[in-house]
């Protein structure tokens, strides 16, 4: 099967590889999202969240198309799509004319299958936590239907949100000054329960392929920290909700020798948020509620040119609205905030236009801009209309000399999005307390210059290193917000800055190392950002960057057993933020191990046993707390929150009825 898979996976288009459903049988994987987990040299990025559609898709394809749907994410489109409806998955790196990149360097095109079938999936998930023995249940249903051209889909599904750091630990509270320390006992716990439906059909209409999707989802969310100890009994409950609904229509076919795509989305969601924190000395309570809403229409037209040279130009427009009201009370007694109250609404409008040029055999250039312009206005606490004018040029040249080799150059000017949450006051009593919110945010603006080396070996197995530096404009950090009742922090622009980032991803097949069918993935990324304080004028790393990620991923697959196994670790992740008058250092510690076991005794059943945290990672967070402005007064106190997680057992049966 080795030899067949291999010789199935290549192409006469050296920047296309093709791997047919054989490549993965090995695997016996149950969904799309399986396959696309074993493709060399591919990581899979599930998108953004950013408003509009332009920049925020994921980096897989689905018969050539990008999923219209926002609100239901990629991740869980792939992990819907059954794995035997999957004809082949086609790799294409760097570009190609005629594909739409979606502003990446590499993407996944899954094939699907043709002909009339019908299948249902029903899956059963159950998390168990091991030290206090609550559960987190996942049930769902699902529907796929291809008739002729035509495509039905329909889904509903129960999930459970957990937060994986929960247990027991201590709550640590030194004062500085006097070196008095009060430790207290702690104890976390984070879950929640929702549910939705997503559906979505796909048929012929006027020459080319029509596509609808509605989703609706509610997922509620409830934590709670509680202390006791020598420093008193407190407990702080956060309970938050959001509720989205999302309608998609999309269309995509020929006008005469070029291809016409348009689309149009709208969304709407509420969020809301009531967060307590009730302790001896004092309560504190902060309530809001914000309503969003997203209109989207999009064009795209693609031209061939030449065989070699594809045209595509296009323009987006959308309407995005977000109507957020927040209270904050202390002891019983109102406390203003610095944008508590806003409507933020926003009215932006893209052109577009790229060349995808095949010079020679084995070079190709991808080069274009997109041309972005914005009004945003906001009425509430603060009235004032801001118009932003962003160029986003971006080329990507490639060159690949044999089917095997492939050396990547990309640059590309990034604008970041303002998040129209920040314009409204938060809140996180368990950590930071109160933010204020910002009027005054700009987006953060990113030149980015990439070098990427590919290399494929061994039949199934790839290196790829990718060198990265970008220059930052109007980094978004935290700076002081001064109202009526006092200071806040809040988001806000402190000024340049640059991050450098070595991203190493190994895939290494063990069978010449006398481990039949093993797989060893590693994902190795160093980052090195520097801002300067905007306090102490000092030189640091930005808020919220984590330093490094390193994964290991060990998989073997055991055709008389009709089973895989595997180990992962991972290193975690370890961040800070910086405050006016204060620095806070969050981490968890490593390691990180979980084992599973996968068995398959026939096609349609699939049996999956899985033990994560097997180390007990501790997750510690610690504030450093100053008497006043950082660069000007002594550190006041340290106070710290750690806790030892719980192992959890993670099982999954899954059925496929055709």
């Amino acid at each position: 099967m080795f030899a067949v898979a291999c010789a199935q996976a290549q192409t006469d288009q050296t920047s296309i590889l093709v791997y047919q459903a054989a490549f993965f049988a090995d695997a016996r994987p149950n969904t799309a999202y399986d396959m696309i987990g074993r493709l060399p040299a591919f990581t899979f990025d599930d998108g953004t969240s950013a408003r509009g559609f332009a920049g925020t898709a994921g980096n897989v394809l689905i018969d050539g198309q990008r999923p219209t749907p926002k609100t239901d994410d990629l991740l869980s489109i792939l992990s819907r799509i059954p794995a035997s409806d999957v004809d082949r998955i086609e790799v294409i790196r760097g570009g190609a004319p005629g594909i739409d990149m979606q502003g990446h360097a590499v993407v996944a095109n899954v094939i699907r299958k043709k002909g009339d079938s019908t299948k249902i999936v029903a899956d059963i998930e159950d998390n168990i936590f091991l030290a206090d023995g609550h559960a987190v249940p996942n049930a769902s249903l699902q529907l796929t239907r291809h008739a002729g051209d035509s495509t039905y889909e329909a889904s509903i599904f129960r999930y459970g949100n957990f937060d994986d750091s929960v247990g027991n630990g201590f709550h640590t509270v030194t004062d500085d000054a006097t070196g008095v320390v009060i430790r207290d006992r702690a104890h976390t716990s984070a879950m929640g329960t929702g549910g939705g439906f997503n559906g979505a059909a796909s048929i012929p209409l006027f020459g080319g392929q029509f596509k609808a999707n509605l989703t609706l989802q509610d997922s509620p969310f409830h934590s709670s920290v509680a202390y006791s100890g020598p420093g008193g009994d407190q407990l702080i409950t956060d309970r938050s909700g959001n509720r989205n609904g999302e309608l998609g229509l999309h269309w995509n076919g020929n006008i005469g020798s070029s291809q016409l795509e348009v689309l149009a989305l709208q969304r709407l969601g509420r969020a809301t948020d009531v967060n307590v924190s009730d302790a001896a000395a004092m309560n504190q309570v902060f309530t809001s509620k914000n309503d969003t809403g997203e209109t989207i229409a999009r064009a795209t037209l693609r031209y061939p040119f030449t065989p070699g040279l594809t045209l595509e130009g296009g323009a987006e427009s959308a309407y995005n609205f977000l109507d957020g009201t927040s209270d904050f009370f202390q002891n019983s007694v109102f406390v203003p905030l610095p944008s508590a109250d806003a409507r933020v609404e926003e009215r932006r409008g893209e052109a577009f236009a790229q060349e995808t040029w095949k010079f020679t055999k084995d070079w190709m250039l991808e080069a274009g801009s997109r041309f972005e312009y914005s009004t945003i206005g906001e009425t509430g606490d603060t009235v004032q209309t801001r118009s932003f004018f962003y160029p986003k040029p971006r080329a990507v040249l490639t060159w690949t000399p044999n089917k095997s080799t492939q050396l990547r150059l990309r640059y590309e000017r990034v604008v970041g999005q303002l998040d129209f949450s920040n314009f409204v006051a938060s809140s996180n009593l368990a950590a930071s307390g109160v933010n204020a919110g910002n009027p005054d945010l700009k987006p953060d603006q990113h030149t980015q210059y990439e070098f990427s080396y590919e290399r494929h070996f061994w039949d199934k197995g790839s290196l790829v290193a990718t060198l990265l530096h970008e220059e930052i404009t109007d980094v978004v950090d935290y700076i002081p917000v001064t109202g009526s009742s006092g200071t806040f922090d809040a988001p806000g622009n402190i000024g340049n800055g640059r991050n450098d980032q070595i991203d190493v991803e190994l895939t290494l097949p063990l069978d010449r190392l006398g481990i039949p069918n093993g797989l060893l993935k590693s994902t190795n990324i160093w980052r090195f950002s520097a801002v300067r304080d905007p306090v102490t004028g000092e030189n640091r790393v930005i808020s919220g960057e984590r330093p490094q990620d390193i994964e290991l991923d060990f998989t073997q697959d055991i055709d008389r057993l009709k089973s895989t196994w595997g180990i992962t670790y991972f290193n975690c992740w370890d961040q800070y933020y910086y405050r006016l008058t204060q620095v806070r250092h969050q981490r968890v510690i490593p390691p990180y191990f979980l084992v599973f076991w996968e068995y398959k005794p026939t096609p349609s059943w699939s049996l999956h046993f899985e033990l994560d945290n097997l180390a007990r990672f501790v997750y510690d967070d610690k504030y450093y707390d100053y008497a006043g402005p950082r660069n000007a007064l002594p550190l006041a106190s340290t106070e710290e929150l750690s806790v030892k997680s719980q192992p959890r057992l993670y099982i999954q049966i899954r059925k496929t009825f055709d």
